[in-house]
């Protein structure tokens, strides 16, 4: 009898502490199953609109897990710089919003994390955030480029609209872009704001190295076409020279009506353009082979005092679905979501708008590209702007790339 006695006394002791313990589910504990509380920092950068949405996912995720209180550090310049002080100075974040450009210059600092494919739209997502086959950071969100167009200006020069789903060739996109040029002095209105080299390359079929990384591709004959067009278009006119271009947004003399395509435009532009009404405008795919998807991610660091909570607040952040519509799908949408089932609220933030470019963009256009000794490779492609008329210089873009590209393979053997 006494020890039948024990037994149930016993548990009656567990119901009355598991009674006693219950919160109606609002607890980190039952959200996560661990028992992971207390205080993390949580360091990203962008524009007001950018820090919006974050800090509304921030107040999601501490809506689901009371239990663990988000310190922002929201870093509004030179936000690697400031970073790399930080974990210099033994300061470093718990979770830091990193691009996979930038990511190899960092990896040290962050901690391996194990991430499932699966649950993103696309495994290249989970590649972006990885280095030598480990990944360093969690996938947030992508930043896709497309080229928004002046419908106005379009239908003023009877030109017909673009598609809204296969890109224009290089030649169309040339063609129109002369139609398009016209005046001259401060009223001219140029066909497109001056081409970005690191767009460009991938309109061409380029890339910037090989696709095992190894090597330079700057001397492949794609990249140079893609340099000597960016050149030719200058030459043309029918984009602003340096001169022109000289402390002007053009970004402004888009939305004031002097730039016919905007070969440029992020997903960060579209909370500016909600409020647009000067022009009639959309968005199309970015011409050729299109350009390079920037995908962001979140990072832990390897000298965080409270791991469990900050994985925590990385899983939620980039694989719950209501989080990520707030942070791609609201009026402060700054980007395409990574996980599938959040993509159609973003399609919908401006439904008269053909947001399915970036979409489209997010799916198909080539991952960022990056490497580790990233501060030395920009230093030498300074040379590009330096020396050849794509910036000040006056030598052959055939004559720097090759060089350029030596230059860079040196940096890579030595990495």
């Amino acid at each position: 009898m006494k020890k039948w006695s024990l037994i149930i006394l016993s548990l009656l002791v567990v119901i009355a502490l598991s009674a006693c313990s219950g919160n109606g589910g609002n607890s980190s504990e039952s959200q996560s199953g661990t028992k992971d509380k207390g205080k993390i920092t949580f360091a990203f950068w962008g524009a007001q609109s950018e820090a919006d949405a974050i800090k509304q996912a921030i107040d999601n995720f501490e809506t689901n897990y009371p239990d663990i209180q988000v310190e922002s550090q929201w870093i509004q310049k030179d936000y690697l710089t400031k970073l790399q002080t930080m974990i210099a100075g033994g300061t470093t974040p718990d979770v830091m919003l990193i691009s996979g450009g930038d990511l190899p210059g960092f990896a040290n600092a962050f901690q391996e994390l194990k991430l499932d494919e699966s649950l993103f739209s696309s495994p290249s997502l989970v590649d972006s955030m990885s280095m030598d086959g480990k990944a360093y950071a969690a996938p947030f969100i992508i930043k896709p480029k497309v080229m928004a167009i002046n419908v106005d200006l379009f239908e003023k020069k009877n030109i017909p609209l673009p598609s809204k789903t296969e890109p224009m060739t290089i030649e169309q996109f040339n063609d129109i872009a002369k139609n398009l040029t016209s005046g001259e002095g401060a009223t001219k209105i140029f066909g497109s704001e001056p081409l970005w080299l690191g767009n460009w390359i991938y309109a061409f079929g380029g890339q910037f190295y090989s696709d095992d990384l190894s090597k330079s591709a700057l001397d492949s004959p794609q990249a140079i076409a893609a340099a000597e067009y960016i050149v030719s278009s200058k030459q043309a006119g029918i984009v602003p020279n340096d001169s022109e271009k000289q402390g002007q947004s053009m970004m402004n003399w888009y939305l004031g009506g002097r730039i016919g395509m905007f070969t440029d435009f992020g997903p960060w532009y579209l909370p500016q353009m909600a409020d647009v009404q000067k022009f009639k405008w959309d968005i199309v795919p970015f011409p050729g082979n299109g350009g390079s998807k920037e995908v962001n991610g979140l990072a832990l660091s390897k000298d965080s005092k409270n791991v469990e909570a900050a994985e925590t607040f990385i899983n939620h952040l980039t694989q719950n679905e209501e989080v990520q519509k707030i942070i791609g799908g609201n009026k402060n949408a700054y980007g395409v979501p990574v996980i599938s089932s959040a993509t159609s609220a973003f399609e919908t933030v401006s439904p008269d708008k053909n947001l399915k470019a970036f979409v489209l963009a997010a799916e198909k256009q080539h991952t960022q590209e990056a490497q580790k000794g990233t501060n030395e490779i920009n230093n030498v492609m300074k040379a590009i702007d330096d020396t050849t008329p794509i910036g000040i210089g006056n030598k052959d873009v055939k004559e720097v790339f090759p060089q350029v590209a030596e230059k860079i393979n040196k940096i890579l053997q030595q990495n």
